[in-house]
């Protein structure tokens, strides 16, 4: 299976009760990067979420019909729900979905949520919420997933140009890929290929995938390290990053360095 060091994130919360994250254990992490949970009281909430190029599935732990699939996305979305609510979400590495799911990213990748169900076999999706549904902590959840995971997945064939493409990609945030022929030959492969790969199994065009990824290296640095400059090691300048930052993140950085993604609508964030 494709390993990269690529973990990406979505932004701060302010109410760690709500929202959790653990990274999956190994071996499971060669597939699966992390599993997250939202846990709100009453209210209207919302969650500003952002690109990272990865496939989510989120299980709503009150209605086994409310169980998708989601495709990467290339903008800010604000996904909205009332509470009280649960929801469980498994975050799959690049290209680790195909592990559980056969079908192509791009034969779906336009509905942008699907249900798993019509993706995944049924006795995984029952058993994964069934395994929510008995036990009550977050960390028992993960592990008791974790273990129910190793036992479903399967090794998927990898397109070995692809995996050249991506580990390209990762190599060289800082710089402006043109694609072309000739750049894509030491892949093993023409533009045109290229565009035909990255959409069937990443469901994004060769620029949207390697935007998204200079643009989460960049948040990375912006939540990690505020205190040096978080367009230096992607960007040209920091006029190139704040473009870039606000269509895809939806606000300027500052912003949402100051934004907590998980918020009740009807308080001040």
């Amino acid at each position: 299976m494709l390993e990269l060091n690529y973990h990406p994130v979505q932004g701060i919360v302010t109410s760690t009760k709500q929202y959790q994250t653990l990274q999956a254990p190994y071996p499971l992490c060669r597939w699966v990067d992390q599993f997250w949970q939202i846990h709100t009281p009453l209210g209207q909430f919302a969650f500003h979420s952002v690109p990272d190029n990865c496939v989510d599935w989120i299980i709503n732990l009150s209605s086994f019909a409310d169980n998708t699939l989601i495709a990467p996305f290339t903008s800010a979305n604000t996904f909205e729900f009332e509470g009280p609510a649960q929801f469980f979400g498994i975050r799959f590495n690049l290209l680790g979905h195909t592990s559980l799911c056969k079908a192509p990213l791009g034969d779906w990748a336009a509905y942008s949520a699907i249900d798993a169900a019509d993706l995944l076999p049924l006795d995984l999706v029952e058993n994964t919420f069934e395994i929510l549904q008995s036990n009550i902590h977050f960390s028992s959840r993960c592990k008791a997933l974790s273990h129910l995971l190793l036992q479903e997945v399967k090794l998927p064939k990898l397109d070995p140009r692809l995996i050249n493409f991506i580990r390209f990609s990762q190599s060289h945030l800082n710089t402006q890929m043109s694609l072309s022929d000739k750049q894509c030959s030491e892949f093993g492969i023409s533009a045109r290929q290229l565009r035909r790969l990255t959409s069937t199994h990443l469901g994004l065009s060769p620029k949207s995938f390697t935007q998204v990824l200079r643009f989460q290296h960049a948040l990375k640095a912006l939540l990690i390290t505020p205190e040096t400059p978080a367009w230096q090691e992607s960007y040209f300048d920091q006029a190139h990053f704040i473009k870039d930052f606000k269509r895809f993140a939806g606000v300027t950085p500052q912003k949402f360095r100051n934004l907590s993604v998980l918020y009740n609508k009807n308080k001040t964030t």
